[in-house]
């Protein structure tokens, strides 16, 4: 085979193979053109290509039809097995079974989409415990480029402008909440938290892309007013564990602040003035668009927190 170069492979197609493999196994041409739906002609035609591609005689005349050489019967094993794997190319595959699949899921996000999936992990390994998560914690730019060279198998994250070699599905639509420590001298979840208060008090900002002004700054920036930063972390739960022990506050997603207030023992409010909604998003490259498992788990993750 390392005979062969790239153009004598280009010259053996899947109708060479055919009449090779039915050649050898019917020993009549005129029968292989019956099984094959085409012409005497067309057959000697495709003879005549294997003779010369193979340099061997192939098929040998006897007065009831051919006879195979030991190159033709040879040849013939190899092109069945190429013709089996092709016509399984042509098969419906086989329904996805989660519980047989062993293999590691790569996921970039950051601490917040982790804290989300919590809920669901022991879920995903009830249906798939040979599936194992890797958690990669990158913001956009870094989670499009591990996608981009097949170091990621998806993204959890806030999808926007992505390149037109990712796909992506919306898991749900977040908004914001304000989160204080349950002794807090001057904030209760009891009573809605006002707009003047709000600005007065030192913020907590979660920035883990590094950003000193977020979302809420801008929010506040368009209706005349300002809040004051009193700390900056690299993570929300690192923002929770302040506020937690400080007079501070912070502006967190809702499901974050809802999954993690009994744990901080936080207060919970509604902003008294709110940032838009965004989408946390599952993204992944599109060649692994048929990937069975990668879209198990997309789905499995919009079931759990559409």
């Amino acid at each position: 085979m390392s005979d062969f170069s790239d153009t004598q492979v280009r010259r053996l197609d899947f109708m060479l193979l055919l009449v090779l493999r039915e050649g050898v196994r019917q020993h009549k041409l005129s029968s292989v053109a019956e099984t094959l739906g085409v012409t005497q002609t067309a057959i000697s035609h495709s003879v005549a290509r294997l003779r010369e591609l193979f340099d061997d005689e192939l098929f040998i005349r006897r007065p009831h039809g051919v006879e195979p050489t030991a190159r033709a019967v040879a040849l013939a094993s190899v092109a069945e097995a190429v013709i089996e794997a092709a016509a399984s190319m042509l098969v419906d595959p086989t329904p996805f079974d989660p519980s047989t699949v062993n293999r590691t899921v790569r996921v970039c996000t950051l601490d917040y989409e982790v804290t989300l999936m919590s809920g669901v992990i022991e879920a995903l390994r009830k249906e798939a415990p040979g599936v194992r998560l890797e958690f990669r914690s990158m913001g956009k730019d870094a989670a499009i480029q591990a996608l981009e060279r097949d170091e990621a198998d998806l993204w959890l994250g806030f999808a926007r402008q992505l390149p037109a070699s990712l796909e992506t599905a919306m898991l749900f639509e977040e908004t914001y909440k304000v989160v204080s420590r349950r002794s807090h001298p001057r904030i209760s979840a009891d009573i809605p938290l006002d707009l003047d208060l709000f600005c007065e008090e030192a913020h907590v900002l979660a920035a883990p892309g590094g950003t000193s002004v977020g979302i809420v700054d801008k929010t506040l920036r368009a209706a005349g007013r300002t809040r004051t930063i009193g700390v900056m972390t690299t993570s929300f739960l690192s923002a929770l564990d302040v506020v937690s022990r400080t007079d501070l506050i912070s502006t967190v997603p809702s499901r974050l602040a809802q999954a993690q207030a009994e744990s901080f023992r936080l207060n919970i409010n509604d902003p008294p003035i709110a940032p838009r909604p965004f989408q946390v998003s599952a993204t992944w490259h599109k060649r692994a668009s048929g990937d069975a498992a990668i879209g198990w788990m997309v789905q499995r993750l919009k079931d759990a927190l559409g």
